[in-house]
């Protein structure tokens, strides 16, 4: 019985392992510097070395030291605050505890109904779904301190996976759109830090000289300051692995979109699937090291996932978005979904009109009639 235990530990650890080495691969450099910020607080030879975000830096410093203020504050004995700082301190980049209780009463030397309990206390502190299993489960934290009860309703009938809601809830079909919308966009992690706009990218392809120049500034440690500690050599090979994955995901983007970065409007078919291949490794690893991926780029920055261009379409949902982009700001008296649907057509985009409307909501322009008003007001000024 005993070896059995052992085997069992032995395989959710290395599935642990694993579950912590994917997050890495998914973030970005904000991310990653947040985290190594907070790494360096207790550990001196975790020090990032290049490609970090100062700021970001700055603000990891004191995120412990502001939980450990609120689980003082907090019910419990001393053994329990105990275990909720240490959880703390297991938080994966992104605020979350994905490893299981089992795996983290086993490195504690605690009871999983310990584990389970300080994990629920963390669940109380600020910022909102801290200590969370997953993204769904800190999402239902966010719903829980919405300030309109409905998006609780909401997020918990979906979770059931009951049907006609709406007619459950009582409440109009508008009403529910409106509710979902809300639902769609709860936070997936903790908001660690204060957001900002500015998109720190991973790399820059510029032309200097008349050549393609490539630097990257993908987040490394300072290798000099590793040693033999332990977690300073995981983080130093998790982060290597990221990046080298990054690199050959990139090569093959630049291959392919080679126009692209040379500042012509182009965009040639090329699928995860087709990169995945090519590098050896599993599509949904493609997937995950293009999420929340930038690159400086002649033609400006530009997201990773926007080089993945369908061979079927032989259009890219971020052309098409660019080029409603440029006739709206172009008109001089606004064009209906349909008549941009036309001149879409026109530049070699087959659309339809439902999908024109959700692009030009999605890039923050109003209908026709709402453009017009806004034409009218500022010819009035």
């Amino acid at each position: 019985m005993q070896r059995q235990e052992q085997q069992q530990l032995q395989k959710q650890q290395l599935t642990q392992d694993m579950v912590r080495r994917i997050p890495i691969l998914e973030a970005d450099r904000t991310a990653i510097t947040f985290q190594i910020g907070r790494l360096s607080r207790r550990n001196p030879n975790i020090v990032m070395g290049s490609g970090g975000v100062e700021w970001v830096v700055d603000t990891a410093s004191g995120f412990e030291d502001r939980l450990f203020e609120q689980i003082d504050e907090g019910s419990g004995n001393d053994s329990q605050r105990t275990l909720q700082k240490r959880l703390v301190l297991a938080l994966d980049h992104r605020g979350l505890l994905r490893e299981s209780d089992f795996v983290l009463a086993h490195r504690f030397g605690v009871e999983v109904a310990d584990v389970e309990q300080a994990r629920q206390s963390l669940l109380f502190l600020e910022p909102t779904g801290v200590g969370a299993r997953h993204e769904r489960d800190c999402q239902y934290r966010h719903a829980i301190e919405h300030d309109d009860p409905l998006v609780l309703d909401v997020f918990e009938a979906l979770d059931a996976n009951l049907d006609d809601i709406a007619r459950r809830l009582g409440i109009s079909d508008a009403e529910y759109e409106r509710v979902m919308r809300i639902v769609a966009t709860l936070p997936k992690a903790p908001i660690l830090y204060e957001g900002t706009e500015h998109v720190f990218p991973e790399l820059e392809v510029v032309r200097r000289d008349g050549e393609l120049v490539t630097t990257w500034f993908s987040p490394k440690l300072d290798a000099s300051r590793i040693g033999d500690d332990r977690e300073a050599k995981w983080w130093h090979e998790t982060l290597e692995m990221r990046n080298a994955t990054l690199r050959s995901v990139w090569a093959v983007i630049a291959e392919r979109q080679r126009d692209w970065l040379d500042g012509k409007l182009v965009l040639h078919p090329l699928t995860r699937k087709e990169v995945a291949e090519r590098i050896g490794k599993h599509e949904s690893t493609v997937g995950r090291a293009i999420q929340g991926k930038y690159v400086t780029t002649e033609g400006g920055m530009m997201a990773w996932r926007h080089f993945f261009v369908r061979a079927t379409r032989r259009q890219s949902p971020f052309m098409v978005k660019k080029a409603l982009a440029e006739l709206i700001r172009q008109e001089t008296s606004p064009l209906s979904d349909a008549a941009l649907m036309r001149e879409l057509g026109r530049l070699g985009y087959t659309v339809t009109r439902r999908t024109v409307a959700n692009y030009r909501e999605a890039l923050g322009f109003g209908n026709s009639r709402e453009r017009e008003r806004q034409l009218w007001k500022g010819g009035g000024d």
